[in-house]
């Protein structure tokens, strides 16, 4: 059983949390301060610490410091209600696991107590195998010959096992002209001892004439009255074998730490970042409906727009790397999706980048649904065609196909696909292909044959793979240097009912009748863009800075439709000020908009009645249609 520690001066949140973690298994101790933390730990070992950050004798900074450095088995994981980045950055020195926000989703929690006590693991097996490598090296079960002037006089029996022979083929014969690869004997240290010979690193060649690592350490001997040499042969394959592992679990470790950092670093700043972005997104979008097609600087405008966008992309690929995709799923039309691609401005542009490259559709009649994030799916989509039009280069075709499959028994492919029904995207290009030594890392975040500043960030296969599985989804991947072909396998949804939208692509279509929006945000100059836009739109806006102030606002004032903010600091988050809303404003309307939200997050929204979720930063059309669809034009609340 897992023993977990939990410091924090909230004895209730202790309360809390220890009732969470007692139903998972775990054996739970508290502590309310630092002092008494640090006696807990020289009473117990402990698998994780749970420590808050701001603590009435000792800063939790410290206190990680010193559990990181005193008790190297117990990993740490930092709580705040104030997170900051410095706070962050500071307990990533520190050595901590990972830092959540209080209050954080039971789920959240649970899952990372789980993924710190298996990083903890894995660098105790890395530990194990370091130590098994040390053993190894020092094996005592080595095959003896005796020789003289090269001749074998002598071999025992774990030398003739070892290569193969009986000794009676050996004997007489120039032993290391038959059981040494010569051109690859190679010195590892200087002698010890004049009479010493070796020790020496080779290729051993078995009578089969396969071939296996060895060491040889020798020496001169005195043998029935003349000198000979005596030598001791090690086969050293368990040895390279360990070093290979010892050198993959380090590879592993090493990618779970800066996934780790990655995955804390960008949901620190997701938020904050991609709330400065909206306002470099939406102001030249205002400036642009109120100036002409003929405005001097209109190219500039849009130029800045479509930075801010770019940006925020970048922003995303990164917490999709790190922490999942976040957005909710609907029952989708396949079809219709890749269709609107093959309309899209990203499809117009990789046509206009490459030429000569032909892209062919070819999709099936009927297709399944699927329940999917439409989102990651078209980008799923767009990084496929770019990456197969980037290895073609020149002139070629790219052949996007979709069809419906199904499974009856596993399916071993790049990965093993489950049994089941699926509906199959493929994108097929005849560029050069994938080497071998590299199909196996391309799905790797950390590895990349992009050319940097001119092909992307080098995120897109990883995007796609964590886009796969966070949709219960499976990829294949097939190559030749004729070229590659990628699949993505998407469950069908049997159960959901796709229902398509009826939206217009003009502005003009979602305007508002006057309908009172509230909208509430911590950070002021998201209030005022948001205000701006609705005010745009004809919808009549208010504004407050906190939960706490929207729940007084609509007891006095009634709206028709709140516009909530995910994560507010300090004060109650976006889900708790819509749950005590409807307590006394029972089917209060609402839209939830955030820079960076978690699965769990929304889901929580969801299951309290909210349907329309906006990532910022959005756009003037995004909120328009959110809007539109939530509360039409024809109700005013008086």
């Amino acid at each position: 059983m897992h023993s977990v520690l939990i410091v924090d001066d909230e004895i209730r949140f202790c309360d809390s949390l220890k009732f969470l973690l007692d139903s998972e298994g775990y054996q739970i101790d508290t502590a309310n301060s630092g002092e008494q933390a640090f006696r807990s730990l020289r009473q117990q070992a402990y698998s994780v610490a749970l420590v808050d950050i701001n603590l009435p004798d000792i800063n939790g900074n410290r206190i990680a410091a010193r559990i990181v450095n005193e008790h190297p088995k117990t990993a740490v994981i930092m709580l705040t209600g104030t997170p900051t980045v410095d706070n962050a950055v500071e307990s990533l020195r520190q050595g901590v696991f990972d830092y959540l926000r209080k209050p954080c989703s039971p789920e959240l929690l649970i899952r990372t107590v789980a993924r710190s006590i298996q990083h903890k693991q894995l660098k105790q097996d890395l530990h194990n195998s370091e130590k098994r490598f040390r053993q190894l090296a020092q094996a005592t079960w080595e095959g003896i010959i005796i020789y003289e002037n090269g001749k074998l006089l002598q071999a025992n029996s774990q030398l003739c096992t070892m290569f193969g022979y009986k000794e009676s083929e050996l004997l007489g014969k120039q032993v290391f002209d038959v059981l040494l690869d010569r051109k690859s004997i190679r010195a590892m240290v200087m002698p010890e001892y004049p009479d010493s010979i070796g020790p020496f690193q080779a290729r051993g060649v078995k009578k089969s004439g396969s071939t296996f690592p060895v060491e040889i350490r020798g020496k001169q001997i005195d043998y029935q009255g003349r000198q000979v040499q005596v030598a001791a042969v090690r086969d050293v394959t368990a040895n390279e074998t360990a070093l290979r592992e010892k050198i993959q679990l380090m590879k592993k470790l090493t990618d779970a730490q800066r996934m780790e950092s990655i995955g804390l670093m960008a949901s620190s700043v997701a938020h904050d970042l991609n709330n400065i972005m909206s306002g470099i997104i939406t102001y030249p979008e205002l400036l642009l409906m109120d100036l002409g097609e003929d405005f001097k600087y209109r190219e500039e405008l849009l130029m800045i727009r479509d930075a801010g966008k770019r940006a925020a992309a970048v922003v995303n690929d990164l917490l999709i790397v790190a922490r999942g995709a976040t957005c909710k799923k609907e029952v989708q039309d396949v079809k219709a999706m890749l269709s609107s691609y093959l309309n899209s401005v990203e499809f117009n542009e990789i046509t206009r980048r490459y030429p000569d490259i032909k892209i062919i559709p070819r999709l099936e009649g009927e297709l399944q649904s699927i329940s999917c994030s439409a989102m990651h799916f078209s980008k799923s989509i767009v990084n496929l065609v770019n990456n197969a039009a980037e290895s073609i280069q020149t002139r070629g075709q790219i052949i996007l196909a979709s069809k419906n499959v199904r499974f009856d028994s596993p399916y071993h492919g790049y990965e093993t696909i489950e049994p089941g029904e699926y509906v199959m995207i493929s994108v097929e290009d005849d560029g050069a292909g994938i080497s071998e030594q590299d199909i196996t890392r391309i799905f790797s975040p950390f590895y990349s044959k992009k050319m940097m500043g001119r092909s992307g960030t080098g995120l897109g296969l990883a995007v796609v793979w964590n886009t796969m599985h966070d949709h219960g989804g499976f990829v294949d991947v097939v190559s030749t240097n004729k070229g590659s072909q990628f699949f993505l396998y998407f469950p069908v949804d049997r159960n959901g009912v796709y229902q398509p939208g009826q939206l217009s692509s003009t502005i003009s279509h979602y305007h508002g009748n006057g309908q009172k929006i509230l909208v509430v945000d911590d950070q002021q100059n998201q209030r005022e863009i948001a205000r701006r836009l609705l005010s745009r739109l004809g919808y009549h806006p208010f504004t407050v800075s906190s939960g706490e102030e929207a729940i007084e606002f609509i007891k006095k004032s009634p709206v028709d439709l709140v516009l909530l903010d995910m994560l507010m600091d300090p004060g109650i988050n976006g889900c708790e000020t819509y749950q005590q809303i409807i307590k006394f404003a029972p089917g209060q309307k609402a839209i939830i908009t955030s820079g960076y939200s978690s699965i769990e997050d929304i889901q929580r929204a969801m299951d309290l009645g909210i349907s329309q979720f906006i990532k910022k930063p959005y756009s003037l059309h995004e909120i328009a249609q959110a809007l539109k669809l939530e509360i039409g034009t024809d109700h005013l609340t008086t």
